[in-house]
């Protein structure tokens, strides 16, 4: 139990903020610190390298705008990575499988599957097409 308490304070030490990283891209977005904040220096690097070239800076503030939706899920990954590099495992591979299907479970999906199957093949085979309503007795 103890080794749990310390991977969960070690998590949390080291956990990123959604509410930092937004911070950091409205007030110094620009020079792409979120992306650092977040552990993506290397398209930081490129983007401080693209503002600062001054032909880039349209295409810098366009990127910007990007983050602004991209944000969350660079903060969620990179907590992952934190969660991986505790726990010495994908977090992938943390998360148990769906638990084996019973017998009993596994016919009665097939036996649905064949009958959705039967009425598409009927659907096919009759060439449905719908038939439009009409609604003028709505407006006499």
């Amino acid at each position: 139990m103890t080794d749990n308490i310390r991977k969960q304070k070690i998590y949390e030490e080291n956990r990123k903020s959604i509410g930092v990283a937004y911070l950091l891209w409205f007030f110094l977005g620009f020079l792409a610190i979120h992306r650092f904040y977040t552990g993506d220096t290397k398209s930081g690097i490129v983007r401080i390298a693209l503002f600062a070239s001054g032909i880039g800076v349209p295409v810098a503030v366009v990127l910007w705008l990007i983050d602004l939706f991209r944000v969350p899920h660079l903060v969620n990954r990179r907590n992952m990575k934190t969660i991986e590099m505790i726990n010495g495992e994908p977090a992938s591979e943390q998360i148990a499988p769906p638990p084996e299907e019973e017998p009993e479970a596994r016919a009665v999906r097939a036996k649905l599957d064949s009958r959705r199957q039967a009425m598409l093949d009927d659907l096919r085979q009759t060439g449905y097409r719908k038939e439009r309503r009409e609604h003028n007795y709505l407006y006499r």
